[in-house]
């Protein structure tokens, strides 16, 4: 029937097993109960990987020796989103996809069992019917001995996905499930138990990724349905097997190391760290997460206690080849699912130190078909690459040349002393979404051994980070630090243009990696990790927003003051500002110990003031106001070292000589009276006013340089204190006064 319509059935089906019960239960069919494991996931994901659910059963009659185990259908619905567990196999209909259904918990210390799949060449498939299902005949008559993992015995069976169910369902088809029968063992009765595994679900379309930090209590609701002969009506199971929350807060930080801060002005930058830096936090403590247990292993010191998890021993490899994860109630803490795939190894010792597992290594055979029917099921668990970050930078000012560090340490406790735990390394050569790419493609071409960001004409790049290493009982934080290095070319024309340009902010955010808008068709729903979308992926949504400000570069400049300016019909005041940034030494080193860098650039005048002579000072305005309509200016020009620029402060009708030829300086368009600013775009600038006028003798002075460029000769500690700061501030005005 219409999956929809179905839905409403097995509802209905929920509802009447909650009032009553089939009279004849108790002796001929199955009683089922179900739990699961309950894990935090990942909001910002498409393919969370969800807890395992557990299905006991009691009662029922043990099918008879010899003969077989009758076949149910297991139906897994998710309720609220869709299952995107990754199809192994699209060739059949329905498609095979990663969930398995672990029969009495294979590979554990109570059970002894191995593993073997239905469809490997142990355990085939029917050829008559070809239905694509495995007979298993009753080994002892008394619900026992069924699913030992030996020949014939399989106890490992792969889902498929429902036809119509809108991703929202997978089946376990034909699988045999002999009732454990009502006779006690030891005063016990006894039970069959069931595990679904690698049941990965699309948490972005239950949008909590978009309440910000925001605490939710959504949950992954899961249903499992019986049809079998063995079963009654009351057969349904209803599990949380998930609870969503925001797996990465991204946030501006101060850098954490306390030396060798670059400085941001033009003229003078240096290179160095920058003091902002970007911080990614987990939102939970196994949000960020390895791609295999091999990496733990390559990365880590095993634990001396048993219980206790690997510590990190300060290496970064990501490319070592996975492990095999296939002990079903190890608690790995990776992004991988079970798997026993026949390519890989499995760890020694199997289960490894620190999952926290009463496993046993299973014995058996690795997950395999390929001489039955293809159905994948060796590629089940298997991931494209561990939790990724995508820091994205934007307007970052020409010429700084940034790099990041090719490892950044995760830490937990205080940001600036942090209790180092684990690493993310770069990864390079990945496409636009942070997908692909390797360590190997990256190059320490930096300052100090960091990689150079590549960045588009608008200032734009992309940096990736993979875990290589993390704690999953603590909780966590990266704090990426920027470096720059800028190119410095005081002749460069324009020079405010020149490079590192000036008064654009650099700036950054960050998402989890590889990221897809849900516009993106098929990238919620389940896919062929190998021909469309890597797991795990994310929905695009880099913070903080607005994007943390890294660093601006601020244009050098030398203000002077000229406190007495007139310019009327009588009189006039003629400027000159000198750039006397070249020397004898010329930007070089020499014997006369000139230090100056020649550096060209425009003068700025500002006007502030009354219209002519007012002895009221209420009437004071300046060049946006009222009181005058005088505009600043800034000369065309561009005054070179060594030379000067002349600016007569006169009225169009005054005498003439007030326009400045050749600067681009304009007569002033009516009387004024005040004082004038003149900020140069370069270093050393001095200056000299001349008032003159009909039956007035020349009346000079010299500008008031008003601030002076200073270049720090020690690094520049956030953590100056106020009597450093009010030292320094003396320091400056005695070296004015002198």
């Amino acid at each position: 029937m219409d999956f929809r319509k179905w839905l409403y059935v097995i509802a209905g089906v929920v509802l009447l097993a909650s009032v009553t019960s089939p009279a004849n239960a108790q002796s001929t069919l199955m009683q089922c109960a179900g739990s699961a494991n309950n894990p935090l996931i990942r909001a910002e994901e498409y393919t969370a990987l969800a807890g395992d659910v557990f299905v006991t059963c009691t009662g029922g009659i043990p099918t008879t020796v010899g003969t077989s185990v009758p076949k149910a259908t297991i139906t897994v619905f998710v309720t609220n989103t869709a299952i995107t567990s990754k199809l192994t196999q699209t060739g059949d209909t329905p498609n095979w996809d990663e969930a398995l259904l672990i029969m009495d918990e294979a590979g554990s210390s109570t059970s002894g069992n191995g593993l073997l799949n239905c469809g490997s060449v142990d355990a085939p498939f029917q050829t008559t019917p070809a239905d694509l299902t495995c007979n298993i005949t009753s080994a002892n008559g008394d619900g026992t001995g069924d699913y030992t993992g030996a020949v014939g015995r399989p106890n490992v069976f792969q889902g498929r996905v429902v036809d119509g169910s809108f991703g929202q369902a997978i089946q376990f088809i034909g699988v045999p499930i002999d009732p454990p029968g009502s006779v006690l063992v030891n005063g016990v009765a006894p039970t069959r138990t069931m595990r679904i595994t690698n049941l990965r679900v699309n948490s972005v379309a239950l949008n909590v990724y978009n309440l910000g930090n925001s605490f939710s209590l959504t949950t992954i609701n899961t249903t499992v349905s019986f049809n079998g002969t063995n079963f009654g009506g009351n057969q349904i199971v209803n599990v949380q097997n998930g609870t969503v929350r925001i797996g990465l807060i991204a946030t501006q930080s101060t850098a954490t190391v306390q030396a060798n801060f670059a400085t941001f002005l033009q003229c003078n930058a240096t290179p160095g760290l920058t003091t902002n830096s970007i911080l990614l936090r987990e939102g939970f403590p196994t949000a960020f997460k390895v791609r295999n247990f091999a990496q733990i292993i390559a990365n880590g010191i095993a634990p001396a206690t048993p219980g206790q998890f690997y510590t990190w021993n300060g290496t970064s490899i990501i490319t070592s080849p996975d492990v095999n994860q296939n002990v079903p109630n190890a608690l790995y803490n990776t992004e991988t699912g079970i798997n026993y795939d026949p390519l890989l190894a499995n760890p020694a010792p199997n289960p490894p130190a620190g999952t926290s597992s009463n496993g046993v290594a299973p014995v058996g055979e690795a997950f395999n078909n390929t001489t039955q029917h293809g159905t994948g099921i060796s590629t089940a668990g298997e991931v494209s690459q561990g939790t990724r970050f995508a820091v994205h930078f934007s307007g970052i000012p020409i010429g700084s040349n940034p790099s990041v560090p090719l490892t950044v340490t995760l830490g937990t406790g205080a940001v600036a002393t942090p209790v180092v735990t684990g690493v993310i390394v770069m990864v390079c050569g990945t496409d636009s979404h942070g997908q692909g790419g390797s360590t190997a493609a990256c190059a320490a071409n930096g300052i100090g051994g960091t990689s150079l960001l590549s960045l588009d004409a608008n200032g734009a790049g992309m940096v990736v980070y993979e875990v290589a290493f993390a704690d999953p009982n603590a909780l966590e934080f990266a704090n990426v630090p920027v470096f720059v290095n800028p190119t410095i070319n005081l002749n460069a024309n324009p020079p405010v243009g020149g490079t590192p340009q000036i008064g654009v902010t650099g700036s950054a955010n960050a998402s989890f990696a590889p990221f897809y808008a849900t516009s993106f068709a098929g990238v919620g729903a389940a896919q062929v990790l190998s021909s469309t979308y890597p797991i795990p992926r994310f929905v695009d949504n880099p913070l903080p927003v607005p994007p943390v400000s890294l660093y601006t570069y601020g244009k050098c400049a030398c203000d002077m003051l000229f406190p007495w300016v007139v310019g009327n019909s009588a009189i006039n005041t003629s400027i000159v500002v000198a750039n006397t940034s070249l020397d004898p030494c010329g930007g070089s080193t020499c014997s006369a110990g000139f230090t100056a860098q020649p550096q060209a650039g425009h003068v700025t005048f500002w006007f502030f003031g009354t219209a002519d002579f007012n002895f009221n000072p209420a009437t004071f305005g300046s060049a946006t106001t009222a009181d005058t309509v005088i505009a600043p200016q800034t000369s065309t020009a561009s005054v070179p070292p060594g030379s000067y620029m002349a600016f007569v402060i006169s009225p169009s009708s005054a005498v003439a000589g007030g326009q400045t030829a050749g600067s681009g300086l304009k007569p002033i368009s009516g009387p004024f009276a005040g004082y004038v600013i003149a900020q140069s775009e370069f270093q050393y600038c001095h200056g000299i006013a001349s008032l003159s006028g009909v039956g007035l003798n020349p009346q000079t002075y010299l500008g008031l340089v008003l601030d002076k460029a200073r270049t720090f000769s020690g690094p520049i500690s956030p953590a100056l204190t106020n009597f450093q700061l009010q030292r320094t501030n003396q320091a400056f005005a005695d070296e004015l006064k002198n």
